[in-house]
């Protein structure tokens, strides 16, 4: 989704409802009933991920509608770019965004759109026993060092220890079960601020600074701890401390299972996907197996297939290089949204719709930070020092050890290996976020590819020149959710309310997580809230964020058990 030309649009809308009484004035008047059984025209602005996810399941939910897609670009998809690249004996594929998703429960509702489109013989897993899934690293200080995983015995947690990128861990342990709860009026604070409060800051900048690069490429000192660090955070509003609320619900559990603590709401959201969403179980139980799958044309296969499923479809109509001006609820009283679309006329030209999805960015709720991708392939097989998903990179390594301002380095040969028609090495490397931050111009793409090369000769020993190369910068890419970002959701989403009477929904990352899994499931969310006679209720499609009830306990069945369970339970 491009949303340079319309990205101000929401924030203009939205951000000075509280000062401009008239708009809440304006939802109080007298409107003319809604007898319709359904929305006869839906607008959905933007047709990234979350745009062509919404449109996919409304036209599913209400089949008689229009559903129009408005995006500002000339193309949808988003962020969401995987490129076949001709190298000497084939084709090699580069992502430029996102390359892989995870399993789990958040991507039940992405499962079940592979399912329904058609792609699950084109999906390609990576095995929970490969090399990506059981080696990622942290580079620290001048260093590739190993996490943890499951299996990690002693010996190689005292080599970890001895590396320095643990120091401090054990006795903070120790020390957080003693240490008091937060003050009753901190409603929120940064996620290093947390860690170093109830830790210590050393384990915030060697470790969690390097993985918050890597899915935020963010800075743990500016982001909230209360969103990002949520069960933690709860667990000490709950019980005190961390490591005394998980003993306490734990100790006090009738099974053998893990306990945690959840959001009702989000327990709800599981449950209903659970109900609702049924796998084949050779997909299933693939799933189940895998530590990450993507498809074998990349993450741009499933938005093809969406476009090509949506195009086809006569309820819906795409229409791309249409940005939208303004938006409001329409004169006369009316239960509709007016639509005012941008063009170099004086009279631009004008669309009711009945319900509008928006996914356009408010940068009155976050920032955002540039992300810059440098694809990489060389054509000498295995020239990585080790195997593995690749490494990142924490804010205490020293300047000198990352000039460059990389964020980490994904090895793409065996993330994702099989993608490409030719052996070789393949890597991304990720610079900026954070880092960049204020900058008033970014690196070209020819400077870009010399930093990229700069850092896999300092960090992996590789000099070879490449064979192909790709730069992508991607203009605020990532929204960062900031100290605050719950109540500023929270009003947000009582502005909208206010303003547009449910009659304009948000989804998009957001609002709903920066993850493909995570905006997929909240499209679904969003577009299963319009059922039936939903779409008239006063909602904003941020119900979990206006949900005031209190976190409950949440039994964690093992993996592999719940499908069992179920059918027992018949």
């Amino acid at each position: 989704m491009r949303l340079k030309r319309h990205s101000q649009l929401l924030e203009s809308t939205v951000k000075h409802v509280s000062a401009r009484p008239f708009f809440a004035s304006q939802c109080n008047r007298s409107r003319y009933s809604t007898s319709a059984a359904y929305p006869e025209q839906i607008a959905v602005l933007g047709g990234g991920i979350a745009g062509l996810a919404s449109a996919y399941y409304t036209a599913k939910e209400f089949p008689k509608s229009k559903i129009t897609i408005y995006e500002a670009g000339n193309d949808v998809g988003g962020w969401i770019r995987s490129t076949h690249v001709e190298v000497p004996g084939g084709k090699v594929l580069f992502e430029h965004g996102p390359r892989t998703l995870r399993p789990g429960s958040n991507s039940l509702a992405t499962a079940g759109l592979i399912q329904e489109l058609g792609l699950i013989n084109d999906v390609v897993y990576t095995s929970k026993d490969s090399p990506a899934a059981q080696n990622r690293y942290v580079y620290y200080p001048n260093r590739l060092v190993r996490m943890p995983t499951n299996t990690t015995n002693l010996a190689e947690l005292f080599k970890l220890y001895m590396t320095g990128i643990a120091d401090g861990v054990p006795s903070a342990l120790f020390r957080e079960i003693f240490k008091p709860p937060r003050p009753p009026n901190m409603t929120d604070e940064s996620m290093g601020s947390f860690i170093a409060r109830r830790f210590d800051k050393r384990p915030a900048q060697n470790v969690l600074s390097a993985v918050i690069h890597g899915i935020y490429a963010g800075d743990i000192w500016q982001l909230s701890a209360r969103t990002l660090l949520s069960l933690m955070w709860n667990l000490e509003g709950l019980h005190g401390g961390i490591q005394r609320g998980f003993w306490s619900t734990n100790l006090n559990s009738p099974t053998q299972d893990l306990v945690t603590i959840t959001h009702p709401y989000d327990a709800e959201l599981r449950n209903k996907l659970r109900d609702e969403i049924t796998l084949e179980p050779e997909l299933r139980k693939k799933l189940g197996q895998c530590s990450t799958f993507s498809f074998k044309n990349g993450l741009r296969q499933l938005v093809v297939r969406l476009e090509e499923t949506l195009r086809k479809n006569n309820q819906v109509t795409i229409k791309t290089n249409i940005p939208v001006k303004s938006f409001h609820m329409a004169p006369g009283g009316k239960d509709q949204v007016e639509l005012v679309l941008a063009n170099n006329s004086n009279n631009p030209p004008k669309f009711t719709a009945d319900l509008v999805i928006s996914t356009l960015h408010n940068r009155a709720l976050t920032p955002y930070v540039t992300v810059m991708v440098v694809n990489l392939y060389f054509s000498t097989p295995n020239l990585l020092p080790v195997k593995g998903f690749g490494y990142l990179i924490p804010q205490s390594v020293p300047f000198e050890q990352n000039p460059e301002r990389a964020l980490g380095v994904i090895f793409d040969s065996d993330a994702v290996p099989d993608q490409d028609s030719v052996p070789g090495t393949k890597l991304t490397v990720m610079l900026g976020g954070h880092w960049w931050n204020g900058w008033q111009a970014y690196p070209t793409h020819d400077e870009g590819s010399q930093l990229a090369l700069s850092v896999v000769r300092r960090h992996l020993g590789i000099n070879e020149e490449p064979k192909a190369t790709h730069v992508t910068l991607s203009r605020d890419a990532i929204p960062q959710y900031t100290v605050g970002y719950e109540e500023r959701l929270k009003q947000f989403a009582e502005g909208l309310v206010s303003e547009f009477g449910g009659r304009l929904r948000v989804a998009g990352n957001q609002f709903n997580g920066v993850g493909v899994n995570d905006v997929v499931t909240g499209a679904w969310d969003l577009v299963r809230g319009c059922r039936g006679e939903g779409w008239k209720g006063r909602s904003s499609g941020l119900e979990r964020v206006m949900d005031r009830r209190k976190w409950v306990e949440e039994r964690l069945v093992k993996v592999g058990r719940e499908k069992e369970e179920e059918e027992k339970g018949r």
